[in-house]
C-alpha cells in the first residue's frame, strides 16, 4: 500500500522558499574575501588562484582576519605579497583577456579585520578598516540583481562586526533588505561568529558545513573535495594526480612570479578555494543556486542540529526524490561513488587544467597559451543558463552548433544529465510514483529525462515524466592543457 504524501509544515515551506531562490546570471559577480592568511600556506595558494580570475569578478574587499588557528594577529602583508606577484604579471594577463584590475585597484581594497578571536572581539567602537570596508560593500547591496558574495576563508567575526555596525546605523527593515542580497560561503566555522551571524541575520544566504572550531568536523565537509583525499581519507574514487605536490611543481610553481609565490601545502591544497570556484565564469553558474552544483560543490537546504534555522549545507535523505547534497559519479577506478566531496572532485581535472592555463597566461603570449572553448547552445552564445520546456513524451533536440575554439583546437562534446542538480528545490516523489520497483531500485526516483547517443554536437533527450532536470554540456579542446567550458540547460517537463 502506498503511503500518503505528508502535508507540508511551515518549516518545509521555508526550506522550499530558500531552495527555490535562483539568483540572476552575472557576468562579473561582486566578491568580498575574508582570509586568515598567514596561519598556513593554503590561503596564500587560494589567493594566487583567485587573482588569476579577478577579471571575472568585481573584487570589493581583500581583508585579513583571525581564526581559531591564528587568534591574535592579521596579515595584510601576506595579501600585499600576493598582490605584488600579480602586479608583475598583470600586463601579460591582459594579452589573454580584458578586465584584469590593476594592482593599485586591488591594493585599495586590502584592509585589516579584527585582530582578536571570535565574538569577544566585536562590539560598539571595535570596528576596523576591514569591517568598515565590508560595511560599505553591504550598504551598496541594494539591488537584488547584483548580490554580494562574501567568502569566509577564516573566522567570521569581521563580518559580525560589520553587521552589528549596520544594525546600529540602519532601521531593521533596511538591514533585512540589505542582508537579503548577501551570499556567504564559509569554509566550515573557524570561530564562534558564524553561528551568531546565522542566528541573528536569517535573511543571508549562508552556505556552510557547521562545525566545532577545532577542525574535528572538517573531514565530513564538502569543501575537502578540493584535495583532501590523502589527508582526510574521505574521497574514495578521486584522482589525486592534479593536486599532488609533483603536479603542482610542474604546472603551477614553475611559472613566473605567481608560481614562485605558490607555496607547498602542509595539509591539503587550497582548502579555501571552493568558496569562489562557483563564481568562475565557466558556464556551470553554480552561484545562481547552491543546489545546482559546480566546481565549488553542491549543497541543500536543511536545518542541522543546533542551528536555529535552515541553511545551505550538506547531508539529506536518500528516499526517492528527496533532496540530498551528495553526487554519484564514476571514480578513477571505474566504480561509482556517492559523497558530498564528490560534488567537487568530479570536476577536479577541469578546474586544475584551467588553473594551469591561467598560469600560462601570466607568462606566455596569446599564441603560446590555451584558451577556453566558446559554447553555443540552440543558437545562444555566452555563458548564461539555457531554459527549455517540454511535455511528457516529447523528444527535445539540443544543439551546440556554432561552438568554436579561439585557438582552433579540435573539440570534444560530452552531454550528461545531472539529476542531483534539481533535487535541492524539487518536490519529493510520492511512493505511489515508484510503484513496481523492488529492492535497491527504491533508492532511485523515476527519471525526468533520458538521453540519446552522446559525443556529438547534437543530442536528443526524451521527457519521461513531469519535473525539472539539468542537462550539462561539457566541451573540451585538445590543447595543452586541455580546457573545458560548459553550458547548463534546465529542462522543465509539464
Amino acid at each position: 500500500m502506498a503511503l500518503a504524501t505528508p502535508l507540508l509544515t511551515h518549516a518545509d515551506t521555508t526550506i522550499q522558499q530558500i531552495a527555490g531562490k535562483v539568483l540572476p546570471y552575472q557576468a562579473k559577480p561582486r566578491v568580498f574575501v575574508l582570509s586568515d592568511i598567514g596561519n598556513e600556506p593554503d590561503d596564500q595558494m587560494s589567493l594566487t588562484r583567485f587573482l588569476l580570475y579577478s577579471n571575472e569578478m568585481n573584487v570589493e574587499g581583500l581583508v585579513a582576519t583571525t581564526s581559531t588557528w591564528q587568534r591574535e594577529k592579521v596579515h595584510t602583508d601576506m595579501i600585499d605579497l600576493v598582490v605584488g606577484h600579480y602586479a608583475e604579471v598583470q600586463p601579460n594577463l591582459l594579452k589573454h583577456a580584458a578586465g584584469f584590475p590593476t594592482s593599485a585597484q586591488l591594493k585599495s581594497v586590502v584592509a585589516p579585520g579584527l585582530a582578536s578571536y571570535g565574538m569577544a572581539a566585536t562590539g560598539e567602537g571595535k570596528n576596523t578598516a576591514g569591517s568598515d570596508l565590508l560595511l560599505k560593500a553591504i550598504e551598496r547591496s541594494t539591488d537584488a540583481q547584483h548580490p554580494l558574495f562574501i567568502n569566509l576563508w577564516g573566522g567570521a567575526n569581521t563580518l559580525a562586526q560589520a553587521l552589528q555596525d549596520l544594525s546600529r546605523q540602519q532601521p531593521a527593515q533596511k538591514v533585512q533588505a540589505l542582508t537579503r542580497n548577501l551570499v556567504v560561503y564559509s569554509i566550515s566555522d573557524q570561530d564562534d561568529a558564524g553561528s551568531w551571524v546565522r542566528e541573528h541575520y536569517p535573511d543571508i544566504t549562508y552556505i556552510v558545513d557547521p562545525s566545532s572550531q577545532n577542525g574535528e568536523d572538517y573531514a565530513r565537509a564538502t569543501w575537502t573535495g578540493i584535495s583532501g583525499d590523502m589527508y582526510y581519507r574521505n574521497a574514495p574514487g578521486a584522482d589525486f594526480t592534479t593536486v599532488s605536490q609533483h603536479w603542482l611543481d610542474e604546472n603551477i610553481r614553475a611559472k613566473g612570479p605567481m608560481g614562485k609565490g605558490y607555496l607547498h601545502y602542509l595539509f591539503i591544497m587550497e582548502g579555501d578555494t571552493p568558496a569562489f570556484l562557483n563564481l568562475i565564469r565557466n558556464g556551470l553558474n553554480g552561484d545562481m543556486n547552491p543546489g545546482w552544483g559546480g566546481w565549488g560543490g553542491r549543497y541543500i537546504v536543511r536545518q542541522p542540529q543546533h542551528e536555529t534555522r535552515p541553511i545551505w549545507t550538506s547531508g539529506g535523505d536518500f528516499f526517492p526524490g528527496n533532496p540530498n547534497a551528495a553526487d554519484t559519479v564514476t571514480g578513477v577506478d571505474g566504480k561509482q561513488y556517492t559523497s558530498n566531496q564528490a560534488t567537487i572532485w568530479r570536476w577536479r581535472e577541469a578546474f586544475q587544467h584551467d588553473f594551469a592555463a591561467r598560469m600560462d597566461w601570466s607568462v606566455k603570449d596569446f599564441a603560446s597559451a590555451n584558451h577556453n572553448p566558446q559554447v553555443v547552445v540552440n543558437g545562444q552564445g555566452g555563458q548564461d543558463v539555457v531554459y527549455l520546456t517540454a511535455k511528457v513524451g516529447d523528444v527535445v533536440t539540443v544543439s551546440a552548433d556554432g561552438t568554436k575554439d579561439p585557438d582552433g583546437n579540435a573539440l570534444g562534446y560530452n552531454w550528461f544529465l545531472y539529476p542531483e542538480a534539481g533535487s535541492a528545490s524539487s518536490q519529493p516523489v510520492a511512493v505511489a510514483d515508484v510503484q513496481g520497483r523492488r529492492g535497491e531500485d527504491n533508492l532511485n526516483a523515476p527519471a525526468v529525462l533520458t538521453m540519446g547517443e552522446n559525443g556529438h554536437p547534437t543530442v536528443e533527450v526524451t521527457a519521461k515524466r513531469a519535473g525539472t532536470e539539468h542537462l550539462i554540456l561539457a566541451v573540451t579542446d585538445d590543447g595543452k592543457p586541455s580546457l573545458t567550458s560548459y553550458r547548463r540547460i534546465v529542462i522543465s517537463v509539464k
